[in-house]
């Protein structure tokens, strides 16, 4: 697909893709779409599993055409779950290196952009405890998993990779030009037999030594300009 075609750049990820604590105009979904001159359609947020990147980008994709929108996914880490609940999607994540405490971060929806939007159900109380019971009950059965599962964190890095099997297989079924970014988040040495399945010509891949240095431990500002060179290089290379 000749890029003169494509309109559009719809991105999606975890904060390594929105930015943290950046500008918007620093991060690297902002800088590649003014290099490449496409109209950018930011579907991250902050605590993205890869179940629901995958969940809302197939939705939002539904809407949109191959010929003229190019796809580019920053992957996240495993241990990150999705309830659908309402109009929209919210993700449980580890908030402490034990993993018995959790949290749910930054609400999205498989039907719009919008990073600010608001599930008034959803907010919390005054004393910090989740209002509504199923999202205490599937903190529950996180927890249960951590006590439970002696293979936790195996299917929690199999669940991933399926994940983007999944949306990988959408995107070709559906002639996407796209790229997947891998913040290290894959080890393609693990013995899941569905790791031969990805298309290793589509990835790139970035150490996050340099990232885990940063005081945030996130790409800042000179790291978001290499990301989008290095993106940018892939797609005209």
């Amino acid at each position: 697909m000749g890029l003169y075609k494509v309109k559009n750049l719809y991105i999606n990820g975890c904060s390594f893709t929105y930015g943290d604590s950046l500008p918007k105009e620093q991060t690297w979904p902002e800088l590649l779409s003014k290099k490449l001159n496409l109209n950018l359609l930011n579907h991250s947020v902050n605590g993205n599993s890869m179940q629901s990147i995958t969940f809302n980008s197939v939705n939002y994709l539904s809407k949109l055409s191959s010929e003229d929108t190019l796809v580019v996914i920053g992957l996240t880490w495993e241990p990150r779950y999705m309830v659908q609940i309402g109009q929209g999607v919210i993700n449980l994540t580890p908030t402490t290196e034990g993993r018995e405490e959790v949290t749910f971060v930054r609400m999205q929806s498989p039907i719009t952009l919008d990073d600010d939007i608001e599930f008034k159900l959803l907010s919390s109380t005054k004393d910090g405890e989740l209002p509504l019971k199923p999202l205490k009950d599937f903190t529950q059965y996180y927890n249960s998993l951590i006590e439970h599962d002696f293979n936790l964190e195996e299917n929690q890095k199999l669940n991933l990779i399926t994940n983007i099997v999944y949306l990988q297989s959408y995107l070709k079924q559906n002639n996407f030009d796209y790229r997947f970014i891998n913040f290290d988040q894959i080890d393609f040495n693990l013995n899941f037999p569905i790791l031969k399945q990805i298309d290793r010509s589509k990835i790139i891949t970035f150490d996050s030594k340099p990232y885990k240095d940063d005081p945030t431990a996130h790409p800042n500002k000179e790291h978001c300009i290499e990301i989008s060179e290095r993106i940018y290089d892939s797609i005209n290379g």
